[in-house]
């Protein structure tokens, strides 16, 4: 699980977070959805249990008119017989409707039962009808009059209208359910008392049944009064609604004790008296008759059975505003749980964008690094952790661009060094009119010294043309002028006479060929020093080639350093990793202690999971660190493979220079042979010059000399001839290197 989380994203792992924080809310708010919702439901069941008590109020009613019309009727008052009639359909419609809630609650609320003996019994009350006795009548109504309150009490139980929580639905809910009822049991026996007594009350223990009803009844005002005074004192809104329908039914019950206190005419045997409570008979007055008691027990009783149902109807109003505000409380504790999950999430997004911000920022500070552009750098959006980074990257990127050549400054070396390799090829080629350009890159200290060694080898080359022009000329006429000797050593002998004069001649010629081999060895030795100094030119330039490939043998180490020291960074990266490693381990510590710590050590627990999402993040840096260093070890191995590169091409340079050098010395070699030549025709012409001046001091002996003459003649021009041979080479030898032409 651990390691798929550590593979998420920053999105995907704060949305985590995310969903994480959100689960305690939404369990937080279930639970009070919940606990609201029991709240709603018990409310809801008061509710439905004040809709039961309405329809068994009645039929608690109805009952009692039935029991109190029945009693006079056996009483010997034929005028009850058509309100006995009346009665049954107005019972048979308040079971109906009891029963069609009872079918919804019935079986939770055990009343069923109940409600099925009640109907038992009202059904074998109605069956008997006035075949029985005025004692059994009384007794089987009193039975289910007393069914009827436990019915309603089993209601006000099973609904938790005895268990209202507020105060003032409490003292509300008292009368409903136990004082009304009670008070209504006592009324309704009062007025069954007057009913059958009429205004006879012949005996004692009528009277003082009459009295304890009348006491008791009293006792019952004022426990309604006072349940009354709480609820209205607790919710002044009650006031101008169950108050005066609670004076009306008490003055009106009030009225009707007093009128049944004038039908008995007299206190009751055996009252007690300095009790307020107790009933005390008013005055004797004129007869009551027994209609009148029914009529005035009837509104008193009509008077509590509407004050009931006011009291039913505050009561629901009651509820139903509690149940508003338990739903209006709901959706406040939904609406604030969402708004807290709102804030999580735009919490969450404003930190992920944050972080992503600035994540994509260095990662396109590496991609741009990776294409070449070492002047990029990360822009900084926090000054967080992330930002830190952005700005050590940056700073390490300032110190380590002076160190890193650029691919465009390779290419630029590279570059400029092929173009100098072009040219010198050009001059290897014999063309040294070719020029290398010189520029501010490092080869143009090469450049520079490339242009004058070839200004100094074109004038070396310059000299020799000219002399071997030089050489060949006078060759030529050396050649013709010894065979033109030849030919007169053959007719010397007829032409002895003229021998004077071609031997003059030829002692001019010699002394201009003397002359022309003396300048022939100084130019022969010019042209030597001329090539030494070529040739020291091309080992400094050789020298120059391989200073480069010594430096760039030196740059190759840098690189190759700068590589080592990439991977140390990669090994303290690695090391940092394992260091978030260690952290990750102990943040899950730390929660494991703090989970053990229970209620201390929340907050330590909460530092403990920043601290393992700050190790989470360290590692993901981390690797992201390590793919970097990769990417900077790649380039680092391209480019020592692009300096070993460069490294034999100068060393290819340096083989071509090495030519050159070779080439020039066999110029030297050549030059020089042709210096020692110069000398020979000089070290000739000076003894042919002395010859011709014994030959001038002895003409008898010119014939033999002649002879000798001839001979030398054939072996100079033989030399001749290979002197012109030699010069020749040595101007094809030099008509290979082309130079500047020189205006006239």
């Amino acid at each position: 699980m651990l390691d798929r989380i550590k593979h998420l994203k920053v999105p995907q792992k704060l949305a985590l977070v995310v969903a994480v924080m959100a689960i305690p809310i939404v369990v937080m708010v279930a639970l009070f959805v919940q606990t609201t919702n029991v709240l709603v439901n018990s409310t809801q069941a008061e509710v439905t249990g004040l809709e039961y008590l309405t329809p068994v109020m009645n039929l608690y009613n109805h009952v009692q008119q039935h029991r109190d019309s029945s009693a006079g009727l056996l009483s010997g008052d034929p005028s009850q017989g058509s309100r006995v009639q009346a009665i049954y359909p107005q019972v048979d419609a308040d079971f109906a409707s009891i029963e069609a809630i009872d079918q919804k609650v019935g079986q939770d609320w055990g009343t069923t039962t109940k409600l099925n003996d009640i109907k038992k019994e009202w059904a074998a009350i109605r069956q008997r009808g006035g075949s029985t006795g005025l004692r059994e009548s009384m007794q089987a109504h009193s039975d289910l009059t007393a069914r009827v309150v436990d019915l309603i009490r089993q209601a006000g139980d099973k609904s938790n209208l005895i268990l209202d929580p507020d105060l003032d639905a409490y003292y509300l809910m008292d009368p409903i359910v136990v004082q009304i009822p009670r008070i209504v049991e006592s009324v309704s026996s009062l007025r069954a008392l007057a009913t059958q007594g009429g205004s006879r009350w012949r005996t004692p223990e009528e009277r003082a049944q009459g009295a304890a009803l009348a006491n008791e009844m009293q006792r019952d005002f004022v426990s309604l009064q006072r349940s009354y005074s709480v609820a209205v004192a607790t919710n002044r809104s009650l006031e101008r609604s169950v108050q005066p329908a609670a004076t009306a039914a008490v003055g009106l019950t009030q009225n009707f004790i007093r009128r049944f206190n004038q039908a008995a005419g007299a206190a009751p045997a055996g009252a007690k008296t300095g009790e307020p409570s107790k009933w005390t008979p008013a005055p004797v007055a004129a007869s009551i008759s027994s209609g009148e008691l029914f009529d005035a027990g009837t509104q008193a009783l009509e008077g509590f059975f509407k004050l009931h149902d006011t009291s039913s109807e505050a009561m629901r109003g009651l509820l139903e505003t509690r149940m508003a505000g338990y739903r209006r409380q709901q959706m406040t504790q939904i609406g604030i749980g969402l708004v807290a999950l709102l804030a999580i999430s735009y919490l969450a997004w404003w930190i992920t964008r944050s972080i992503t911000g600035q994540v994509n920022s260095i990662t396109s500070l590496f991609s741009s690094i990776g294409m070449g552009d070492f002047n990029a750098r990360a822009q900084i959006y926090s000054k967080d952790e992330l930002g830190n980074m952005a700005e050590s990257l940056n700073a390490m990127l300032d110190n380590t661009l002076s160190l890193i050549q650029s691919q465009e400054e390779r290419a630029r070396i590279e570059e400029s060094i092929q173009k100098l390799t072009a040219e010198m090829q050009e001059a290897a080629h014999g063309d040294l009119t070719a020029r290398a350009e010189v520029s501010a890159e490092m080869t143009g200290a090469i450049a520079d010294s490339f242009n004058k060694m070839i200004d100094e080898l074109r004038g070396v080359i310059a000299q020799v043309q000219d002399t071997t022009k030089s050489v060949s000329s006078a060759a030529t006429e050396v050649q013709a002028t010894t065979e033109h000797l030849a030919d007169g050593s053959e007719s010397q002998a007829v032409q002895i006479v003229e021998a004077s004069a071609a031997v003059d001649e030829m002692a001019l010629s010699i002394q201009q060929v003397s002359g022309n081999a003396a300048t022939a060895a100084t130019v022969a030795d010019q042209a030597l020093v001329t090539s030494k100094r070529g040739a020291e030119s091309v080992n400094k330039t050789i020298d120059g080639m391989n200073a480069i490939r010594q430096q760039v043998q030196q740059t190759s180490k840098r690189i190759k350093r700068l590589g080592e020291s990439s991977q140390e960074i990669g090994e303290i990266v690695q090391l940092i990793g394992d260091i978030a490693d260690r952290t990750s381990i102990l943040a899950l510590n730390a929660s494991i202690q703090a989970a053990m710590a229970g209620d201390a050590g929340k907050g330590f627990a909460v530092v403990a999971e920043e601290v393992e999402r700050l190790s989470e993040r360290s590692a993901e840096a981390t690797k992201k660190i390590a793919g970097l260093i990769k990417a900077i070890q790649s380039e680092t191995n391209e480019a020592m493979a692009a300096m070993e590169e460069t490294t034999r091409e100068v060393v290819g340079g340096s083989t071509l220079a090495n030519e050159a050098g070779k080439n020039l010395g066999e110029i030297e070699n050549i030059s020089g042979q042709l210096a020692e030549l110069m000398q020979q025709i000089s070290m000739a012409a000076k003894q042919q010059s002395r010859g011709s001046d014994s030959v001038a001091k002895s003409m008898g002996t010119i014939s033999e000399v002649t002879q000798q003459t001839a001979a030398g003649a054939k072996q100079a021009a033989v030399s001749i001839r290979k002197l012109a041979t030699l010069a020749d080479d040595l101007r094809s030898s030099m008509d290979r290197f082309r130079v500047p032409k020189v205006a006239a």
